[in-house]
């Protein structure tokens, strides 16, 4: 079944809705992301743009077989039919991740790219292109469809309704809107909505570190944060101090954060406006108390001085973090709610956090990862497996 419609622009492929399903990691998807990977470290200047050249890194072959090995013998997995992927249009490399999960479960895809066109997409998009066109892929282009178009009930669901399978990320309003339309009976929604991660720093460990290691683990934070502008989901928002004292080495934190903001970060002043207009319509309607320094653009910290559920409901984007300080790790307690994802972290052990997690009963936290790593794709994502959920598994 094909589809035309004039408000939909399509930039690769056809517009259409594929019914055969096709094994779980098959080797020709696998030597075709293999080749993404390839084919993007060739070009030098695409090296500026590190989502990208992350996501390419990720196709490695190496990476895929080991992503594969978690399921290998277990069970067998075939695609579901068509997935239709509706992305954000603030992470630009998001797309590809999600169709990259589409394939890998054996699934044809419809993309919905960012209506804004980023220098990563249109990179990317050029190179899908060129591999597909290659003798060995080309049986591969009728799997995979990249469209845009502006925000359309009509459009929506009338794709919706064709699908196996839709994974909407987005904010809550996106998600409550695509579940208004109708869909198949058998359709699986994999939902991706607005999240909060913060990171968490044990300062007794913390103090043992000398300049370097302070400087190397600023340098750490600075990717997860400033590389996103915090717009991602697991971008941390909010940094949190386990312990007591350590107010140099705080200082000397914030002030490596700063050396590598200033070296680093490139912002205009739309974005300096940004922050300041919203931190100062958080002190004019917040019901909390927290006090801020206004006069350096690129880091403004809040510092909460009553912590509580809902902290999520303070925005840090562009710079901007919420500071608080904790006693202890079962302190996390007071502001843990189902919309955190990630916790990234240093000085604390993982069987530590999931003993807090377990024994506390908090509906949050889906990912313990240490800090400088908030951005590592896996296959398990908001405590979804991703490939498990797109694949009819068959039990043998």
């Amino acid at each position: 079944m094909f589809i035309r419609l004039k408000e939909i622009d399509t930039l690769l492929g056809k517009l259409s809705f594929e019914k055969n399903s096709y094994p779980g990691f098959e080797k020709l998807i696998i030597d075709f992301l293999d080749s993404i990977y390839l084919s993007l470290n060739i070009n030098k200047k695409n090296y500026i743009y590190s989502d990208l050249m992350t996501f390419g890194f990720w196709c490695r072959k190496q990476n895929l077989i080991k992503l594969e090995n978690n399921y290998k013998n277990k069970y067998l997995l075939l695609g579901r039919g068509t997935i239709l992927h509706i992305t954000p249009s603030n992470i630009p490399m998001n797309f590809a991740y999600s169709l990259a999960f589409g394939l890998l479960s054996g699934n044809s895809n419809i993309v919905r790219l960012p209506e804004r066109n980023f220098d990563q997409v249109k990179i990317l998009c050029r190179i899908i292109k060129r591999v597909l066109d290659r003798k060995k892929f080309q049986i591969l282009k009728k799997r995979i469809c990249l469209i845009r178009y502006k925000r359309s009930d009509k459009i929506s669901s009338m794709l919706s309704n064709e699908v196996d399978a839709r994974m909407i990320w987005g904010g809550d309003n996106t998600i409550s809107n695509f579940k208004k339309y109708k869909t198949q009976p058998r359709c699986i929604d994999l939902c991706f909505s607005n999240r909060y991660s913060l990171s968490v720093i044990n300062i007794a460990k913390f103090k043992k570190l000398n300049t370097s290691e302070i400087k190397n683990l600023a340098n750490r934070f600075y990717n997860d944060a400033y590389l996103m502008d915090q717009q991602g989901c697991s971008s941390p928002q909010a940094l949190i101090w386990i312990g007591k004292e350590g107010e140099n080495q705080k200082n000397f934190f914030w002030k490596s954060l700063k050396d590598l903001v200033d070296k680093n970060y490139k912002h205009d002043l739309s974005v300096a406006s940004k922050k300041i207009s919203s931190v100062t319509e958080l002190a004019i309607k917040s019901k909390f108390n927290f006090k801020t320094n206004l006069s350096n653009f690129k880091i403004i910290k809040i510092n909460i001085k009553n912590p509580s559920r809902n902290l999520e409901e303070i925005q840090c984007h562009f710079g901007s973090f919420t500071e608080l300080s904790f006693k202890k790790v079962d302190d996390l307690k007071k502001i843990i709610t189902k919309k955190f994802q990630t916790l990234t972290i240093y000085g604390f052990d993982n069987q530590e956090l999931e003993k807090f997690i377990i024994k506390s009963g908090v509906n949050g936290i889906d990912r313990i990862v240490p800090i400088g790593r908030a951005f590592d794709m896996g296959h398990i994502w908001d405590a979804y497996d991703i490939i498990n959920t797109l694949a009819r598994v068959v039990v043998k």
